[in-house]
């Protein structure tokens, strides 16, 4: 999955055609999640009516579920850190390069889509994050202590506001 890039990509850059790496999405599916097969309450497999165990998962699910996975990139090397025989970072998470995902709805093992079930933000009552006259301060992301407190020209809170 590292370094996957989404089949849009490949074709509209190298105009390859290409899929995405399906060892990760079938490893986490199988070790980590799903399993191989159908089970019971009492984790029992399900079985077909040839007696024979029900597969959570085709190929196809593969497929999809490996679409999530493109775009993982490694962080730039560390200056701080002796790795003389490997040039990447394997310290810090990996970084998604927005360029190399897959956009595309990607199907679940029910028959939907992921992400199916959670609110679109117009479902969202009106004005849930945003209130008319909401006072908003950027602070940037410097650790520089004149970003720590408002600048005096900074109007000061009316009373009737809450904060959270």
């Amino acid at each position: 999955f590292l370094q996957s890039k989404s089949a849009a990509y490949m074709w509209e850059t190298q105009g390859k055609i290409s899929f995405a790496d399906e060892n990760f999405a079938r490893e986490i599916m199988q070790l980590f999640s799903t399993g191989l097969y159908l089970l019971n309450l009492d984790g029992t497999q399900k079985l077909d009516n040839d007696g024979q165990p029900i597969p959570v998962y085709s190929n196809d699910e593969i497929m999809s579920f490996s679409r999530v996975w493109t775009g993982f990139d490694y962080q730039q090397a560390r200056g701080n850190v002796e790795e003389t025989s490997w040039s990447g970072n394997r310290h810090d998470p990996m970084k998604i390069q927005s360029a190399w995902r897959d956009k595309f709805p990607k199907t679940d093992l029910t028959g939907g889509y992921i992400g199916d079930g959670y609110p679109l933000c117009v479902d969202l009552p009106d004005k849930m994050f945003l209130r008319k006259g909401a006072i908003y301060r950027l602070l940037g992301s410097s650790s520089s202590p004149e970003l720590m407190e408002d600048h005096s020209n900074f109007k000061k809170d009316p009373p009737n506001i809450k904060k959270f």
